[in-house]
Formats: C-alpha cells, structure tokens, sequence
C-alpha cells in the first residue's frame, strides 16, 4: 500500500469534503442556459462526451448524479479529483492515453457497453492546453459509439495560473453549456475522429465565449 503524507491525507480528506461543498455552493448561485441540448439529447446512451480540462466546473455541477463515469488520471491529482468527482455522483476510471491507457480504455469500452455515458478532457491532465489527445476518439473509434463535444463559458469567472487556465464561474454567474452535434465514427481510424474532434471543440469553445462577447 503507497504511504501518504500528511499533506496529501488532509488534501485527500479536504476532496472528499470541502471541495464537492463549494461547487455546490457556487453551483447554486449560477444561471445556466444550454445550447444545443438536443444534440446529447438525441444521442442518447450511451455517449461520450468531450471537453477541454479548463471548462469542467460547470459540468461537474449541472450533471452530477446522471451515472456520468469520468476518465481521471493516476497522479495524486487524478486521486483527489475522483474522490470529489464520487461525492459529486460519477463514476470513475483510473488511466489516461500515457498512464495506463490500454487498461483504462478497455474498461472505458465495458462502461459503454453497460449503456453509460463517459466523458473525457482530452487535453488532460497536464496538456497541452486544447490539444485533443487520442483517448476520446480511441474509445470511440473501437466501441462505435459516438462523441459529443461541449463547452462551457461564463460572464464572469476566475482564471487560476495553471497549465490549462482553469476558469471557475464566479457566484451569480451566467454558464452557458453548448453541446455539438454527434461525431460519429462510422468505421474510421481514431486519428481522424480525433482531428474532427478537435475542429469540434475549437467551433463550440469560441461560439460560447463569443456568445458573452456580443452581449
């Protein structure tokens, strides 16, 4: 069994109790409006969904307890996310493309296959920022089933110093969540569902920032 230090026992305590409190607190305070709904709508389960490490708050929050199971690393970090994200209502599959990803997508593949939806950042969980790494599109590519890519953008936020820019909607915010329509394989390789993928979530990343800039 991995010993733990002191520091990393109180952060492990601290996901499991303060951090799924706060995104409650926040989360009640937002507005949320969707946009293009119907499209995750009309997919259905299961699904896949895709989006960029920075954006997730919102989704955390306005999907939890929706039998959601979510792809977290097997760093410290990824432990202490998953603790939270387990409180929050979602499963959890350790792994990501570089640790672990031929273990972690196979069970990916068996959460599909019971009719759950997964999602991914395929950027995480250390970058780079918004470049879709493969996993998605493996899953995908190997289970037939398809993706969609969301995005989620804000009036006002806080953008922390990290790797991807974190944003965190402030309290009384307004979140919008755009959802793409379906990418769906249809017999190609997972190299190019990945690259539509990323033109995916480039288009709804921008449309939803945008959205906030004309307003």
């Amino acid at each position: 069994m991995e010993r733990r230090t002191l520091k990393e026992k109180f952060l492990l305590f601290l996901s499991g109790t303060l951090l799924p409190a706060v995104i409650y607190l926040f989360g009640m305070t937002w507005k949320v409006r969707y946009v293009g709904r119907e499209n995750a709508d009309k997919v259905g389960k299961p699904a896949i969904w895709a989006f960029w490490h920075s954006r997730l708050l919102p989704l955390v929050y306005f999907y939890r307890k929706q039998n959601i199971c979510v792809l977290t690393s097997k760093s410290f970090d990824g432990e202490v996310i998953s603790i939270a994200l387990h409180r929050l209502g979602f499963g959890t599959v350790r792994g990501s493309t570089t640790r672990g990803g031929a273990r972690s997508l196979i069970e990916i593949i068996r959460e599909l296959e019971k009719g759950t939806r997964v999602a991914f950042t395929p950027d995480g969980p250390r970058g780079p920022k918004e470049i879709a790494q493969i996993g998605a599109a493996a899953a995908s590519a190997h289970s037939g089933v398809p993706i969609i890519a969301a995005a989620t953008a804000s009036n006002k936020y806080w953008k922390l110093k990290s790797w991807d820019e974190f944003k965190i909607p402030r309290p009384f915010a307004t979140v919008e969540i755009r959802q793409s329509e379906p990418i769906y394989p249809n017999g190609r390789s997972a190299d190019e569902i990945n690259a539509e993928l990323q033109k995916m979530l480039d288009s709804v990343t921008a449309l939803s920032d945008n959205s906030f800039k004309r307003n």
